[in-house]
């Protein structure tokens, strides 16, 4: 993962968790990118194929640790290699939604727009692999971080 990129992440990840008081230290384990000559990206692009970044990335979380809420601009997959996830969604309706829990081997999808946190709620460190795709050189990356909604 370049050093840019790193530091974005983490400067976010701190910013979100000090307001939240959530922790945000997940560890890469690895990065791949390469760019696609054409993808649509629908509301997110200009309504016709662009260059995008597709990147696949490994990554741990420690037990406790999240990802703030968020959503990405592409389609991305989500496989959970070890340990249990759970997460939470805003429906379209703007309201919280139900708590999922994943357990190793599990896999879902992040569909683009989807705002969306991911804790994890295990005893033992989560390894989940992860692939998306973004508009080449958006100045967000692959992860939009928002405001935590209020789900009490």
């Amino acid at each position: 993962m370049n050093r840019k990129l790193l530091w974005k992440l983490g400067v976010v990840g701190l910013s979100v968790a000090g307001l939240a008081g959530l922790a945000f230290a997940f560890s890469v384990l690895f990065t791949y990118q390469g760019t696609a000559a054409g993808y649509d990206f629908e509301g997110f692009g200009p309504g016709h194929d662009i260059p995008g970044t597709v990147e696949i990335q490994g990554f741990t979380l420690d037990p406790g640790e999240v990802v703030p809420w968020h959503y990405h601009k592409g389609l991305s997959y989500v496989v959970l290699g070890e340990g249990t996830l759970t997460e939470q969604e805003l429906t379209k309706a703007g309201k919280c939604g139900s708590p999922r829990t994943f357990r190793r081997g599990a896999a879902f999808v992040e569909t683009p727009g989807r705002i969306h946190t991911v804790t994890n709620s295990g005893t033992t460190t989560a390894i989940l692999y992860w692939a998306t795709i973004y508009p080449k050189g958006d100045p967000d990356g692959d992860t939009v971080f928002v405001d935590p909604p209020n789900c009490q």
